[in-house]
C-alpha cells in the first residue's frame, strides 16, 4: 500500500512555521553560536598557558574560559528558556481544541466549550491564530509534537496538559507521538492543516453539520452495512449513527490526507484493507479485523466511508 507520509509536509524543526518553532529554531543558533565562541577562547588560553614560560596561569582558564562565559550564557538561557515557556501557555483569547492520544490514534475536538466538532488523526489550525491544546491521554503516556510547529508535550493518564500554539504559515505538516506507548508507536503519527483564517472558519461551520447523504445506490449499501455490522458501537457518523465514542469519528474520514493516525493514505483501496485486516496493519489496534465480510459488502462499505468528506 502507498505510504502516507510522503503526502505530509515538513516534520523538521530546521523549517519553522510556528511562533514556538521558530524560538526554539533561534535559541538553538544562539546557543550554537555561543558555545562556539566558548570553544574557541577555551582553546586560545589553553594555548597561551601551554606556550607561557612561566608556570601557567591556570586562573585565566577558569576565569575566561569556564566561569565568565559559562554565567553569562546560563542567565541568557534561563531568560530565553522562560520566555519560551510562557509563549506555551494559555491564551484566554485562543481558541481551545481538546486533543485525546489513545493506543493507537488521535481524537480531536475543536471548541469543546462551544460547538464541540469532533474529529481525529488530522488537526486542522487558523493560520496565524493562537490555539490552546487541551492534552489527555486516554491510557498511557503519550506526547503530543509537531517540530515544524511547537515543541513537545507529555500526555499524562488523569492530567490536562496545556499547550498553545501559532501556526505561522499554510500548508501540510507532520506530527508524532514522541513518547514510547506500545506496539503500533512508531505508526501513530498525524497531519497538521494549517488553513487561512476565512478558509478555517468555512471549514469548521462545515465540519460542524452531520455527514452527507449518499448520492448513488452503492454508497446507500454501504451505508447499510456500516450500520447491520455494529460499526455504530464504536464509531460515529453525525446524522447516521451518533453515539459511538471508542474509535475515531468518521463523519469526515474520506476528506482526511491519511488513514491510520497518519501510515496510508486515504482511499477506497486503503480503506478496504483496514477494514479486512485492522490488526495485520496495525499491530495492537482495537478494533477487530472484518475479514467475514463479503467482497460487495466490502466495496460498498469502504466506497461509503471514502465518501463522506
Amino acid at each position: 500500500m502507498d505510504s502516507a507520509l510522503d503526502i505530509f509536509g515538513s516534520q523538521s524543526w530546521l523549517r519553522p512555521a510556528g511562533i514556538g518553532a521558530a524560538s526554539a529554531y533561534d535559541l538553538t543558533l544562539a546557543m550554537t553560536a555561543g558555545f562556539g565562541v566558548v570553544f574557541v577562547l577555551m582553546m586560545a588560553l589553553i594555548a597561551l598557558a601551554w606556550r607561557a614560560r612561566a608556570a601557567p596561569r591556570t586562573w585565566w582558564i577558569w576565569t575566561g574560559g569556564i566561569i565568565v562565559p559559562m554565567t553569562a550564557i546560563l542567565l541568557v538561557l534561563t531568560g530565553s528558556t522562560l520566555a519560551l515557556v510562557a509563549m506555551t501557555r494559555a491564551d484566554e483569547n485562543a481558541l481551545v481544541v481538546d486533543v485525546t492520544a489513545h493506543q493507537y490514534w488521535w481524537d480531536i475536538v475543536y471548541d469543546p466549550d462551544g460547538m464541540a466538532v469532533r474529529d481525529a488523526n488530522e488537526l486542522v489550525l487558523p493560520e496565524g491564530r493562537p490555539v490552546t491544546l487541551r492534552l489527555h491521554a486516554a491510557d498511557v503516556i503519550h506526547s503530543f509534537w509537531v517540530p515544524s510547529i511547537s515543541g513537545k508535550m507529555d500526555m499524562i493518564p488523569g492530567r490536562v496538559n496545556t499547550l498553545t500554539v501559532t501556526a505561522t504559515e499554510a500548508g501540510r505538516f507532520r506530527g508524532q507521538c514522541a513518547e514510547f506507548c506500545g506496539l503500533s508507536h512508531p505508526r501513530m503519527a498525524f497531519e497538521v492543516l494549517v488553513l487561512e483564517p476565512a478558509a478555517f472558519d468555512d471549514w469548521l461551520t462545515d465540519s460542524a453539520g452531520p455527514a452527507r447523504d449518499p448520492a448513488r445506490t452503492d454508497l446507500v449499501a454501504g451505508r447499510d452495512v456500516f450500520a447491520q455490522q455494529g460499526c455504530a458501537a464504536c464509531h460515529e457518523i453525525r446524522g447516521v449513527a451518533e453515539g459511538g465514542r471508542l474509535g475515531p469519528d468518521l463523519t469526515r474520514v474520506g476528506a482526511r490526507g491519511s488513514l491510520g493516525a497518519g501510515m496510508w493514505r486515504m482511499n477506497q483501496g486503503t480503506l478496504a484493507g483496514w477494514i479486512a485486516s485492522v490488526r495485520d496493519m496495525k499491530p495492537g489496534a482495537q478494533m477487530p479485523n472484518f475479514n467475514h465480510l463479503s467482497g460487495p459488502d466490502l466495496r460498498a462499505v469502504s466506497a461509503y466511508l471514502a465518501s463522506l468528506k
